[in-house]
């Protein structure tokens, strides 16, 4: 890949994987969490390092600006985010805890929340549902943003993901800025942006060793993949940053790896995650000079497997001769003679 960081692809990347994730919405709506956002996920209201929930009084201000709000419809649009901050202390609802259909309807919070916002409507965008709220005819205000206003919105606020990204990521874990292609950046600003941060850096901090030389290509990919997860919650979002995630930039000549790539024991990764390893590797290999080199350099492991499959060898060969011991012992009686 090319050494310079191409600054204009990478926010390319980066929105398009933000649009592609997320679901743009035009208006504000109650996330899976019941969290008030707008556009592309853009919360109002966010858990702060206090673990308590908190209005983002700047992203506010900024919508109304840009939808010219009078001083009452402001007046009404904090109110009730204020209130809902209260209902969220109050719940601690789980990151996907009203991800089922109409099951923030039934829910206490979401008749609470009712009575601060008036209906709440179940509402298709894009083939996802949404919890709508402002958006009715009855309602106190109606909020409704165009989709040059959602992408403004939220333009607004990738600033200080970056921030966080640089601050909050890769400078706690040594990973330079320059270690990332574009498409690794862009997997980690959409980690940073849905508010994995640990993930994150456990990701960061895996590219930044294999940067510096101290793991090999395939430790780096086992290790973001095992750190990535596989479960079910949001796993189109996940399978795609893994994706951008592998698409790793070369390193310098000066760092280049010096460990062998076939040795285990210089893995720091679990039983399962040193078989993935391996299995990458016997897959790759094109003429067996991987398999080779992982026989030696783990010549003690392969002479374990070789004094176990002895001694399991050795084990079935004395069953099968105790087993057959009457068969031969009654054919001798009978003179070696089968009878038909």
């Amino acid at each position: 890949m090319n050494d310079k960081f191409d600054q204009d692809r990478y926010m390319k990347l980066r929105n398009k994987m933000i649009e592609n994730n997320e679901n743009v919405v035009d208006n504000i709506y109650l996330d899976t969490r019941a969290v008030p956002t707008i556009s592309a996920g853009v919360a109002l209201i966010e858990r702060g390092e206090d673990k308590r929930w908190h209005v983002n009084a700047d992203r506010v201000a900024k919508l109304a600006n840009m939808l010219n709000l009078t001083k009452e419809e402001n007046k009404i649009l904090n109110t009730s985010l204020n209130k809902q901050e209260s209902l969220l202390n109050k719940y601690q609802p789980k990151p996907t805890e009203y991800s089922n259909f109409k099951s923030l309807l039934s829910s206490e919070l979401g008749k609470e929340a009712a009575q601060i916002f008036g209906t709440i409507k179940l509402t298709k965008h894009n083939g996802a549902y949404t919890y709508d709220v402002y958006t009715q005819s009855e309602s106190t205000i109606k909020i409704s943003l165009t989709r040059q206003q959602s992408m403004e919105m939220y333009a607004q606020i990738a600033p200080e993901y970056e921030r966080r990204l640089d601050n909050a990521v890769l400078k706690k874990v040594n990973c330079p800025k320059e270690a990332l292609s574009e498409e690794q950046r862009a997997a980690l600003y959409s980690m940073t942006y849905h508010g994995r941060i640990e993930k994150a850096k456990k990701v960061a901090d895996a590219i930044g060793d294999y940067w510096r030389g101290e793991i090999s290509e395939i430790a780096l990919h086992s290790r973001m993949k095992q750190t990535i997860g596989a479960n079910s919650n949001f796993s189109g979002r996940k399978k795609s940053e893994l994706q951008y995630l592998e698409l790793i930039k070369q390193r310098p000549e000066k760092h280049s790896m010096e460990k062998s790539d076939t040795n285990l024991a210089e893995l720091n990764l679990s039983p399962v995650g040193k078989l993935q390893a391996l299995i990458q590797g016997f897959k790759h290999d094109q003429d067996g000079t991987f398999t080779a080199k992982a026989l030696a350099d783990n010549a003690d492991v392969v002479a374990n497997f070789r004094d176990e499959l002895r001694e399991t060898l050795k084990q079935n060969q004395a069953q099968e001769v105790a087993q057959n011991t009457p068969q031969v012992q009654e054919e001798r009686k009978y003179g070696g003679r089968s009878f038909g």
